[in-house]
């Protein structure tokens, strides 16, 4: 299979380049030269931090999109705010399919529109990469799990393809028919958390080892639960995705059960993690605001749902990045 990966931050350069190990044509394709040049210098290989040591992995890289003109699959991994400029910088590629990894709700539509022929797939993945520097990424935890769907059609040939090319990666992958699903518990995981790590400019095991901000949590993952349920979507968890402890039982329980796992991730050697949220407002860079905590917020707004701590945290984080973005 050729795999363009669009966008290889942290996440897209480790996982384009495990995807590389299995056998798959893989092109990561980056902004800065400085990347391309120290793969380069590695003898084409990227080098992937592990906690049992590094690896040298071999993986093609450019920052020339005209030097790819057909490929099966194309991977978007840019935030979203990036997705425009991104997609014309390739527009002259011949994409099969298109798989969209990002934060956020409503993609699928706007790669439908942008690719009508091809297969539009949705990645939900909790696999964790970090670029921390140039030609070389972190890796988190190796057993967390990614899904993959297709939205309007469920578990297609390409759906189990590429999840099977995951699998043979080591990065465990299931082929599901609900992604969308997926894709809002998610969302319903992440958004609280995000937010909460702005106001707190903390690193995240410190802010949800922190009651108040764990209370704050909660609450905002109830507000976006009762959205979800008044649109008929079914919250529940999946493996790293654990949201019904914030919901079910009594609001100490809840809180409780955040600083719990702010202490457990701590233990697993997550301490000083800082959420892409906090980091995009401490460099003073557009968060992904606008399709995750303000998508759900203008639902609620549609829909006439109270959502209180949840429109505090996002005119908060809205107010602090509209000081540096216009």
């Amino acid at each position: 299979m050729k795999i363009l990966i669009l966008g290889a931050g942290g996440w897209g350069a480790m996982v384009g380049a495990y995807l590389a190990q299995t056998g798959a044509e893989v092109t990561l394709l980056f902004r800065r030269q400085a990347h391309v040049d120290e793969i380069s210098k590695n003898g084409n290989g990227l080098i992937i931090e592990k906690p049992e040591g590094e690896i040298l992995v071999p993986v093609n890289a450019t920052t020339d999109p005209m030097e790819i003109d057909e490929v099966d699959l194309m991977i978007v991994a840019v935030k979203n705010h990036d997705t425009d400029s991104a997609l014309q910088s390739v527009k002259h590629i011949h994409v099969n399919a298109v798989a969209s990894v990002q934060n956020g709700l409503g993609h699928t539509r706007r790669f439908q529109e942008a690719y009508p022929q091809a297969e539009i797939l949705r990645i939900v993945s909790r696999v964790a990469g970090s670029l921390i520097n140039y030609g070389r990424v972190r890796r988190g935890d190796d057993d967390f799990p990614t899904w993959i769907g297709n939205v309007t059609q469920g578990i297609t040939s390409r759906v189990e393809a590429l999840t099977s090319l995951f699998n043979q990666a080591e990065l465990p992958c299931q082929a599901v028919d609900n992604i969308e699903e997926i894709e809002w518990c998610k969302l319903i995981w992440w958004t609280p958390s995000s937010i909460a790590a702005v106001l707190a400019r903390l690193p995240q095991t410190e802010v949800m080892q922190s009651p108040d901000f764990a209370h704050l949590m909660v609450m905002m993952t109830r507000d976006m639960v009762r959205v979800a349920n008044a649109l008929g979507v079914e919250v529940r968890d999946y493996p790293t995705i654990e949201v019904m402890d914030r919901c079910e039982g009594s609001l100490k329980e809840g809180v409780n059960n955040v600083i719990q796992q702010g202490i457990d991730w701590e233990a697993r050697g997550g301490k000083g993690y800082k959420q892409a949220m906090l980091l995009d407002i401490e460099r003073e860079r557009k968060t992904e605001l606008e399709d995750t905590g303000i998508y759900i917020y203008k639902l609620a707004e549609e829909n006439n749902i109270q959502v209180p701590y949840l429109e505090t945290g996002v005119r908060v984080v809205r107010g602090l990045e509209r000081q540096f973005i216009q």
